[in-house]
């Protein structure tokens, strides 16, 4: 393997927070897109810098930059992150993520 070459497939998330037909708060489904990103490290610098804004990095990767869609959710081997931070790199895009307790079947109307 290259060291830039895609080695991460997610798919990017767009939910809101919404209720169902009985009143029960919950998360619904606007939208997703699959795409193939480039994972990268955690620098213990970024890895600090989280944790003195109060959230934790638990994840970094690139992407093309034209393929975000302005998603805050990332789904990666059936966890699903929050896009915490996102920083333009020429043509990629870094996204750092942070691991949610939100599981696909808290999501209305998703369909995988």
């Amino acid at each position: 393997m290259f060291p830039s070459s895609p080695n991460i497939r997610l798919t990017l998330l767009k939910i809101k927070l919404s209720k169902d037909e009985i009143g029960n708060q919950g998360y619904g489904f606007i939208s997703k897109k699959e795409v193939i990103g480039i994972s990268k490290s955690v620098t213990s610098k970024e890895y600090y810098e989280s944790k003195k804004n109060e959230y934790k990095v638990d994840m970094a990767l690139k992407i093309q930059s034209f393929l975000y869609d302005g998603s805050k959710y990332a789904i990666i081997d059936d966890l699903i992150y929050q896009i915490e931070r996102t920083y333009l790199q020429g043509q990629f895009l870094e996204l750092y993520l942070m691991e949610t307790k939100i599981k696909v079947s808290d999501i209305y109307g998703y369909v995988e």
